[in-house]
C-alpha cells in the first residue's frame, strides 16, 4: 500500500537536491558547508510517527536521503552526531525501518550510526545507547539473536548504571531482554524477568502505559513457552484491551494483540473461534499496513492453518487468492 509523502518531506528532499545541484564543490571547505545545510534542513523537518504506516512512504523517502547524506558527511569530517534534532531523525528512521519489516538495512544503518556516534560523544550517550536499542531490535527481528542479546544485555546494564532500574528507558531496556530471552526459548529466565517487569512498570508507569503492556505481553509468551496457554490467553486479552484505550481499535499494536490472542486459542484446540478472529483481522491488517506486509501475510497463513484444522480445505485453498468472504461466527 502506497501513502503520500508528506508535504514538508517533499519539501525538505528537493532543497537538498537542489542543494547539492547547485554547488560546484571543489575544496573540502565547500563541501562541509553544503553538508552542514544539508543536514540541518533534514534536522527542521516535523517528527513523523515512525510506527504509523501512513508515514511509511515520507521515512522511505527520508531513509533513502539520509543513507546518501551520511557518507557525505564523513566525507567532508561533518558530524553527524549534531544537532540532536538529527540525532533523533536517524533514531526515528532506523525505528521505521524496524516496524516497516525493514530490519536487515536497519541493522546495517545502526551499525553505522552506532559506531560513529560511540566514537564522537561516547558509548554511554543516550543517543548512542538509542542507537544501540534500534540496532539489537533490528538483529532480532532478522533472527540473529546471537549478536542481539549481548547489545540489549549492555543497554539493560548501561540505562540501569545512567538512570536506576526504575527509570522508563530502563524499563524498556528490561522488556528488550525479556523478549529475546523469549525467543532464545529460555522461558524460565524469560518469566522471571517479565515478572518482575510488569510489577515494576506497574508501580512506575502505570497499566496503560506502553511499555507496561509490552511487559505484560512478553509475560504472556512467557508464560505460552512454559505450557500455561490459559493464563497466556488472559493476558493476551487484557493486552488487546489495553492496546484498543491507548492506541485504538485499529491500530497495528492492537490487531497484532488481537492476532496473539487467535495463536493462543489455536493451540488450545479451539478453531473456530481462532478461525472467526483471523478472519475479521485479515482485512483490517491489510487496510492498515498492505497486503505484503508480515502482519497480514500471516494472518492469511493463521486463518488458513484455522480452516484445514476445521476440515474446511476448499475454503482455506481460497485463502491465499485474496480476502475470503467467509461467513461470521454465529
Amino acid at each position: 500500500m502506497t501513502r503520500p509523502v508528506d508535504p514538508e518531506v517533499e519539501r525538505a528532499h528537493a532543497d537538498v537536491l537542489n542543494l547539492f545541484r547547485r554547488s560546484t564543490i571543489v575544496d573540502p571547505a565547500e563541501l562541509a558547508t553544503v553538508c552542514r545545510v544539508a543536514r540541518d534542513r533534514f534536522a527542521a523537518l516535523p517528527a513523523l510517527d515512525p510506527d504509523d504506516p501512513s508515514t511509511w512512504s515520507s521515512y522511505e523517502l527520508i531513509t533513502a536521503d539520509l543513507q546518501t547524506l551520511l557518507g557525505y558527511l564523513r566525507e567532508a569530517g561533518v558530524p553527524d552526531s549534531e544537532p540532536e534534532r538529527f540525532r533523533s531523525l536517524l533514531i526515528r528512521a532506523l525505528r521505521y525501518l524496524y516496524a516497516a519489516d525493514r530490519a536487515e538495512p536497519g541493522a546495517l544503518l545502526a551499525e553505522i550510526v552506532h559506531e560513529g556516534w560511540a566514537t564522537r560523544i561516547g558509548s554511554s550517550h543516550a543517543s548512542t545507547i538509542d542507537a544501540a536499542e534500534r540496532l539489537a531490535a533490528c538483529l532480532h527481528a532478522c533472527g540473529d539473536l546471537e549478536r542481539a542479546r549481548p547489545v540489549f544485555e549492555r543497554i539493560l546494564e548501561l540505562r540501569s548504571q545512567k538512570f536506576g532500574d526504575n527509570h522508563p528507558d530502563t524499563l524498556l531496556a528490561a522488556c528488550n531482554m525479556g523478549a529475546c530471552l523469549i525467543r532464545l526459548q529460555d522461558f524460565t529466565a524469560a518469566f522471571q524477568l517479565n515478572t518482575d517487569t510488569v510489577q515494576r512498570c506497574g508501580r512506575r508507569l502505570g497499566k496503560d502505559d506502553g511499555t507496561t503492556i509490552l511487559a505484560t505481553q512478553n509475560l504472556a509468551f512467557s508464560l505460552s513457552g512454559l505450557g500455561e496457554a490459559e493464563r497466556a490467553l488472559t493476558l493476551h486479552r487484557d493486552v488487546h484491551q489495553r492496546y484498543r484505550r491507548v492506541s485504538g481499535e485499529n491500530s497495528l499494536a492492537a490487531l497484532s494483540a488481537e492476532a496473539n490472542i487467535a495463536t493462543t486459542l489455536h493451540g488450545l484446540g479451539d478453531y473456530e473461534a481462532a478461525r472467526a478472529i483471523n478472519a475479521r483481522l485479515l482485512p483490517k491488517f491489510e487496510s492498515a499496513a498492505g497486503k505484503d506486509f508480515p502482519g497480514t501475510k500471516k494472518t492469511r497463513e493463521r486463518l488458513e492453518m484455522n480452516l484445514r484444522a476445521l476440515g474446511r480445505d476448499e475454503e482455506a485453498d481460497e485463502v491465499h487468492g485474496g480476502i475470503p468472504k467467509l461467513a461470521p461466527p454465529p
